[in-house]
């Protein structure tokens, strides 16, 4: 994305960019919550023009600390559906990831590709890997990486340039810039826009009208809990380990519950809070000899342990190993 960064960087002045908070929406504590980002809405004026062998396809994602102290970006390439000049999009650009704190930078790029050049090849190869970006996190990052330095070099090859694009950056709260909190990026190829923007039912609008020059509007989505903790890692381990039960295999039971809670109580897809909360729900459902291959995911979910559990914070795994 380094290209998208030096091109922005360069048409800064030609293009607005505004960024619309959600709502009664709060900055996001580092440890405390995650990040995804969506690419919302799309106008291209000319798109009509571009005539049946062209379309638009995006490289985009975040950058923030994951594993360690350098960056890394979750990045995807797309053709998004655009049947018309403008169209409400709602596709996810990045997984949703946790925020460590730090730099977190959202870079997206719109470019116009051919079916039959090296652009719109390299969109539709790397676009199959797109389902590829989720959890576990740590084997996404390198896929999105190698995808990134693919595009870039051919980006490299042919000299194609954004048609639009944005980098905007975000840190911690009280770190002296833009903190981390949801809410849209609206990135217009115009030096200003005609009228005060703002977003109603997910759409960009200029003094209330729909915005008729080209624009992409992108939606950072913060939340404290994901939606599903359990890893594919971690339910094959919980299953193994309820299915040794089942069979009397105590032992190779009792190791991979084990195994199972030590992955969740360090996983790197989760904040701490809630990886202490599914190595908690972990120990409890197998030490209740329930074989969860069969209990409902809903089911399961519903008896995480509250996040504000004042156990949670004098929790060790130590407590839950055995």
């Amino acid at each position: 994305m380094k290209r998208v960064a030096e091109w922005f960087r360069a048409e800064a002045e030609h293009m607005h960019l505004a960024f619309i908070p959600e709502p009664g929406s709060a900055p996001l504590l580092p440890r405390e919550g995650y990040i995804r980002v969506w690419l919302v809405e799309g106008f291209l004026a000319q798109r009509r023009t571009w005539g049946n062998e062209h379309y638009p396809a995006l490289h985009g994602g975040v950058t923030l600390s994951f594993l360690g102290a350098e960056p890394v970006s979750f990045t995807t390439v797309t053709a998004p559906s655009w049947s018309t000049p403008g169209v409400h999009l709602d596709q996810q650009v990045s997984p949703l990831v946790p925020y460590n704190g730090g730099v977190v930078t959202v870079t997206a790029a719109l470019y116009q590709a051919s079916q039959q050049g090296p652009l719109g090849a390299a969109v539709q190869v790397l676009g199959a890997f797109a389902g590829l970006i989720g959890p576990p996190l740590a084997t996404a990052a390198t896929i999105a990486g190698k995808m990134s330095e693919g595009l870039d070099a051919v980006l490299e090859a042919t000299g194609d340039q954004p048609k639009l694009g944005v980098h905007w950056s975000m840190v911690a709260p009280r770190g002296g810039g833009r903190p981390v909190q949801a809410g849209h990026l609206a990135v217009l190829d115009a030096p200003r826009p005609p009228a005060p923007l703002s977003v109603v039912d997910g759409r960009l609008r200029a003094g209330g009208e729909p915005l008729k020059m080209d624009h992409l509007l992108l939606r950072i989505e913060c939340r404290e809990e994901r939606d599903d903790p359990f890893t594919p890692e971690l339910d094959a381990l919980v299953r193994r380990a309820a299915e040794e039960g089942l069979r009397g295999n105590l032992d190779s039971m009792r190791a991979f519950r084990n195994e199972a809670i030590i992955r969740a109580w360090n996983s790197t897809d989760l904040v701490p809070k809630d990886g202490r909360r599914v190595a908690k729900l972990i120990a409890a459902e197998l030490d209740a000899a329930r074989p969860l291959g069969i209990v409902p995911r809903e089911e399961l979910l519903s008896r995480l342990p509250d996040r504000d559990d004042p156990e949670l914070k004098r929790l060790r795994l130590d407590d839950l190993l055995r």
